[in-house]
């Protein structure tokens, strides 16, 4: 009895810390398919900075940002680390002046509401298990950039299970060496500790501080195999997230070391 008892109790909890999120998403997502319906994709994407700066002023999310006039500019490759579900409101918070599109997998689109959403304000679906794949990507991410805005990436593919830095997949690089344009780097620290890879209740603890810093744009090298520029842009660009990382965290080593 005792032990139905917390399952149910914990059960509870768990469905309360979703509220706001939940309520958020009803309105907004549902808000932007109709939008899209109406006027095309452009009401859709204020409405989805709206959904995302009210997940992070309801949830009591406090977004300390440096860099931000960094944002601004020509078409860019954004590449952000990714430890955690909240990483996209913080973010979308803090991107809202700007024309982007989210790279996502493919199985995010089916969700309900969010998928909606996604769908809605013409992010780029990516599905890694089907032929072709990268070249198909290219071809929508060039397309966004042609049209004056920027592409935002997750270089790492998923999700960090533990807040540490993991390798970075090609695809993102590549896009900026084959469109020519360069990439803008930021990185997040603390959404990791307040909805952990896995689990399903946020936000945890008590301190909700994420700091965010926006770092300088970083441009592929002028000459070589395309493979080979794209590989040293990739390398160029996560030493300065590494470095950024260490520094908001208190030293060497603390980028790529388990924050939880």
């Amino acid at each position: 009895m005792t032990s139905a008892l917390a399952r149910v109790s914990e059960g509870t909890r768990t469905v309360l810390s979703w509220r706001r999120f939940i309520g958020l998403s009803v309105v907004w997502c549902s808000s932007s398919v109709v939008a899209r319906a109406l006027t095309g994709p452009k009401l859709s994407q204020t409405i989805m900075r709206k959904w995302c700066e009210g997940i992070v002023r309801d949830v009591g999310i406090e977004v300390v940002a440096e860099g931000l006039e960094k944002i601004a500019g020509s078409p860019s490759i954004i590449v952000a680390n990714h430890a955690s579900l909240l990483d996209i409101p913080v973010a979308g918070s803090l991107l809202g002046d700007i024309d982007y599109r989210w790279v996502a997998k493919k199985q995010l689109f089916r969700l309900p509401l969010v998928g909606w959403h996604l769908w809605a304000c013409g992010h780029i679906a990516v599905d890694r298990k089907s032929g072709g794949n990268l070249e198909r990507m290219q071809q929508q991410v060039e397309q966004v950039l042609a049209q004056g805005a920027s592409v935002l990436f997750f270089p790492e593919g998923t999700r960090s299970p533990d807040g540490a830095l993991k390798q970075f997949r090609a695809g993102a690089f590549a896009c900026a060496v084959r469109a020519g344009v360069p990439v803008l780097p930021l990185v997040l620290d603390g959404t990791e500790k307040l909805l952990t890879k896995g689990s399903l209740q946020f936000p945890r603890g008590s301190n909700k501080r994420v700091r965010v810093r926006v770092l300088d744009r970083v441009i592929a090298p002028e000459r070589g195999d395309p493979r080979e520029r794209a590989d040293a842009l990739r390398e160029a660009t996560r030493r300065r997230m590494v470095d950024a990382l260490d520094a908001l965290r208190g030293g060497p080593g603390r980028a790529e070391r388990p924050t939880i």
